[in-house]
């Protein structure tokens, strides 16, 4: 779907007091909501909940609780007679307090095993629990809401729901590092308390009650059948507002896609829910059938409450699967599709979007993810739920990039817009074509609502980014602009459009590039603008009284390098060191680290989940403040990691402990973080794994983990960033063994590597052979080790696949997030990297040219110019998948300084000229780095 979530209009909150209905309820029942006045009650009113309980209520640890659902226009009514029941019987509960917290438990795009819980009630026992579930049915019959996956249902049709899980927070961490809810079985194991999207009690658990008679909707080989006719194969996706099928017309044979829209998700303010937007895109199908350029609608049924749509299936790619397929190295060593392909294209998208325009309607949503290209190459529309008339009362939504200005800045309800909003949807997409990149957003995604500078709005500061390496992009320039304007009186028609590319050539050689490279790297200010407004928002976002320093994830430590505070902390001391002025909020977030460091019921070694990153970092801030005490308490941290963990690798386990202790080691000259650094290799010696003439560090499978049994090649959670400690120990301790190690995984990588066109990729392991280019995983990951291989080695062939690394990270610069773990930020380090040790300006450059593409897509947030981790999204201050990580290259690319997280980088020219016999023999003997398995 098209329709992205971030990019949905805000939901209305007319401010109605619900936690007022609670209170009415308590006092008319002679009871006060006063803590301190038994037989009282108490209600706490948050953001996300309301809670109410009687004072001194004594929860159960865990067992049957019951949830009641319902739409936004009901809810004033079912917490009113919700409530009634729950005080009459003493039982706890909670409650979204806010209509905008209703419509986001039911949205089309919440998860679906919280989706619907408005009330949640927690019965003391199971006789409690039956005597107000059958309350709360009768109380809330006939009233509306949604079913709620994640339960089963009191009774057919019932709003009540129950599953079986904890009621008080009893949590622990797994081995990614991640806060897990868990209840405990009869023999006192601890289990997850799962939220899937079904009703999964665990074995034990008998239902108070009997459980409702379930439909039957299947056929006699046990296959779903709806509306007696569509035989369903596959799920193509699941959402809360229903699921995408695969399925066979029992009636003529033919494959069709099912839609459904379940009864009262998605459910508004003006009483339509997702039934009626699905049945409105049924009738956008018939309207526009006999164009031919959307689904055949085959039939709209109900069943069991919900809307079903079933409509011809389309074969074959989306048109943002057709473009990556189709882009080809230039001699710029940027990614540009073949001229003729991407105008014959850009002419279908055009003349696609002339047809419907003609038949009345605007899409509202034109985006790469709704155009199919047929295998002949015609192109084909797809979830047109959105299409209206001009004009037409809508709500208001859009998918980031492919907005135009005046759908971002309309209400939540309004006029459907003209077809100019298509015809900057049809430039964003021809931006696209060109490049292979996220298109650019409107300049009312960014500072308040209003263009950077005069006359250059952030898509012709982007288009012209592009156009400095990319020829069909200068060609067409004129039209980019043209369609991507603000004004939609200013933006081209499509009769300009259709001339233009009639009239279009080929892009003429490029011509030479200045040495300045200014075309290519933008502005000098901006980078200085966002570094100092991002340390500004950084600053001003921390938060000491809350859960989370900064807010982020809520799954995971809050102190860790990734999404923690330790890595804002680490990018914090080096701004410090360097330009000075932090001292107090750098004293502050280590503080809050340091009280918090204790009463974890596990301490886990990753590097950047695990608190090795945490002890590194408030090591760099005691030596930035020149904190002796703090600096203590950083090295008491590391003490008491642990030297050998089941995991092996950077991010989570082993390895990033290694790395923790060799930095504490060449920083402090401690003999005991010697030792344990070599403990830690010690260990990942042992747990290798040889097959094929590889080394491998696989996951162990018994691991309470995301990652458990696989493997992993890159440097996050596999080969490439365990071998970077192997490489450093072995290194700095002369322990030949640990070298042999590190040279056998390098030529491993090298035998793993995706060759082309002068680019080297790598995929993620063997579970999959995706090619991809970043630090987690990729071409950017296994590049780090592999320079830092060649310095220590002085081969040529490890340093030559780094360089084949770099020019894959290039050419990949248009299509990458600006972060550190999986885009621009970090890819920019490991450039930068490279420029250091091999002494190649050239690198350099690129590097500031990865930032110029993160820095062209700024946002305004809190008054602060800043980079958004992702198009769509806000700017948080992680390191990892925030802005901190691409703070910490802006100081590195200005000033100069070591990677954060990595030993420092020998360079090449100062490698020994010659190596050890037995690190000789390993060369010597290992497979060419265009040997097996390169293609």
């Amino acid at each position: 779907m098209g329709i992205a979530a971030a990019g949905s209009a805000p939901a209305p909150d007319d401010g109605f007091p619900l936690t007022d209905v609670v209170r009415a309820i308590l006092g008319r029942q002679g009871v006060r909501d006063d803590e301190q006045d038994p037989p009282g009650w108490v209600v706490r009113d948050h953001d996300v909940w309301c809670a109410v309980e009687p004072v001194g209520y004594r929860y159960p640890r865990q067992g049957w609780k019951l949830h009641v659902s319902t739409t936004a226009l009901a809810a004033p009514h079912v917490l009113r007679r919700a409530a009634r029941v729950l005080v009459r019987h003493g039982c706890a509960f909670k409650f979204a307090p806010t209509l905008a917290r209703v419509l986001e438990l039911g949205g089309a795009h919440t998860a679906r095993g919280a989706s619907g819980k408005f009330v949640t009630a927690y019965p003391l026992d199971d006789d409690h629990f039956r005597r107000v579930a059958a309350e709360l049915h009768e109380a809330t019959l006939g009233l509306p809401g949604p079913r709620i996956l994640s339960d089963r249902p009191y009774a057919p049709g019932s709003l009540v729901h129950y599953r079986y899980g904890a009621f008080r927070g009893v949590t622990r961490r797994d081995d990614d590092g991640r806060i897990r809810h868990v209840i405990v079985s009869p023999t006192g194991v601890l289990v997850d308390d799962r939220r899937d999207p079904w009703f999964s009690p665990p074995p034990w658990a008998v239902p108070p009650v009997e459980a409702p008679a379930a439909p039957h909707d299947g056929d006699a080989s046990g296959a779903v059948l709806l509306d007696g006719r569509f035989k369903v194969h596959e799920a193509i996706r699941h959402a809360n507002r229903g699921g995408v099928y695969l399925a066979t017309d029992t009636g003529t044979g033919a494959t069709v896609v099912v839609k459904q829209a379940r009864r009262h998700v998605a459910s508004g303010l003006t009483g339509e829910d997702a039934r009626d937007r699905l049945r409105h895109e049924a009738q956008v199908l018939a309207d526009l059938a006999e164009l031919g350029v959307t689904p055949r609608p085959v039939k709209l049924f109900r069943q069991a409450g919900d809307l079903f749509l079933a409509e011809e299936h389309i074969a074959g790619t989306t048109l943002a699967g057709w473009v990556h397929e189709r882009l080809t190295r230039n001699d710029q060593d940027t990614l540009e599709p073949d001229w003729t392909v991407a105008i014959g294209m850009a002419r279908r998208l055009t003349g696609l979007l002339d047809r419907v325009h003609a038949a009345g309607y605007v899409l509202r949503d034109f985006t790469a993810s709704n155009v199919m290209v047929e295998p002949g190459g015609e192109v084909r529309l797809i979830d047109l739920e959105m299409a209206a008339r001009p004009g037409d009362l809508v709500q208001a939504a859009f998918t980031p990039g492919y907005a135009a200005p005046e759908q971002i800045d309309g209400p939540p309800w309004g006029p459907a817009p003209g077809f100019a909003a298509d015809r900057y949807a049809l430039g964003a997409l021809l931006f696209l074509l060109l490049t292979g990149a996220n298109p650019p957003v409107s300049a009312y995604d960014v500072v308040d609502g209003r263009p950077r500078h005069p006359g250059a709005g952030p898509a012709e500061e982007l288009i012209d980014l592009a156009a400095a390496t990319n020829g069909a992009v200068r060609r067409l320039r004129p039209l980019l602009l043209g369609l991507l304007t603000d004004s939609p009186d200013a933006r081209w028609r499509l009769h300009r459009v259709h001339a233009f590319l009639r009239a279009a050539t080929p892009p003429a050689t490029p011509p030479a590039l200045p040495s300045s490279r200014d075309a290519r790297t933008g502005p000098g200010d901006r980078a200085e603008r966002v570094l100092r407004d991002g340390l500004a928002f950084v600053v001003a976002a921390m938060r000491p009284g809350e859960a989370r320093l900064w807010p982020g994830e809520g799954d995971g430590d809050p102190l860790t390098v990734q999404h923690g505070a330790a890595g804002t902390l680490g990018v914090l001391a080096r701004a410090h060191t360097l330009y000075g002025g932090l001292e107090d909020p750098l004293s502050r977030a280590a503080e809050w680290i340091r009280v918090r460091l204790t009463g974890d019921d596990r301490v886990l070694p990753g590097l950047y989940f695990g608190r090795s990153g945490v002890a590194w970092a408030l090591y760099d801030a005691a030596r930035a403040l020149g904190d002796e005490d703090l600096a203590a308490v950083a090295l008491t941290q590391a003490r008491n990691l642990p030297s050998t963990w089941p995991n092996p690798d950077v991010c989570h386990g082993a390895a990033g402990a290694g790395l923790t202790h060799f930095h504490l080691w060449q920083a402090t000259g401690e003999e005991s973080f010697r030792e344990r650094a070599l403990a830690c290799a010690d260990g990942l010696a042992t747990a290798v794994t040889r097959r094929d003439g590889g080394v491998y560090w696989p996951i162990p499978a018994s691991l309470r983990s995301e990652l458990a049994g696989a493997t992993h090649y890159g440097f996050a959670h596999g080969t490439a960033g365990i071998a970077t400690f192997l490489l450093a120990a072995g290194t700095a301790a002369g322990r030949e063994d640990l070298l042999r190690l590190a040279i056998e995984a390098g030529m491993t990588l090298a035998s793993l590597a995706d060759r082309r066109d002068g680019a080297a990729w790598w995929p993620a392991g063997p579970h999959d052979q995706t090619p991809v280019a970043h630090w987690c995983s990729g071409s950017s990951g296994v590049g780090t080790f592999l320079l830092r291989l060649a310095a220590v080695t002085g081969e040529e062939r490890f340093a030559g696949l780094a360089r084949e690394a770099a020019s894959a990270v290039y050419r990949n610069r248009w299509r990458a997030y600006p972060v550190a773990c999986h885009g621009l930020a970090g890819d920019a380090d490991f450039l930068l990297d490279l420029a250091e040790s091999l002494g190649e300006p050239r690198y350099r450059d690129q590097a500031a040219e990865l930032a110029a593409c993160a820095l062209a897509r700024p946002t305004d947030q809190d008054g602060h110019l800043v980079v958004a981790d992702a198009p769509g999204r806000t700017a948080s201050a992680a390191y990892g998948t925030g802005l901190s990580g691409l703070l910490a290259l802006l100081t590195r690319l200005r000033d100069g300084g070591p990677r954060l997280w990595l030993p420092t980088l020998p360079a090449l020219a100062t490698a020994p000229a010659s190596q050890a016999t037995s690190r000789r023999q390993v060369l010597a003997t290992a497979p060419a780095a265009d040997g097996e398995g390169a293609t």
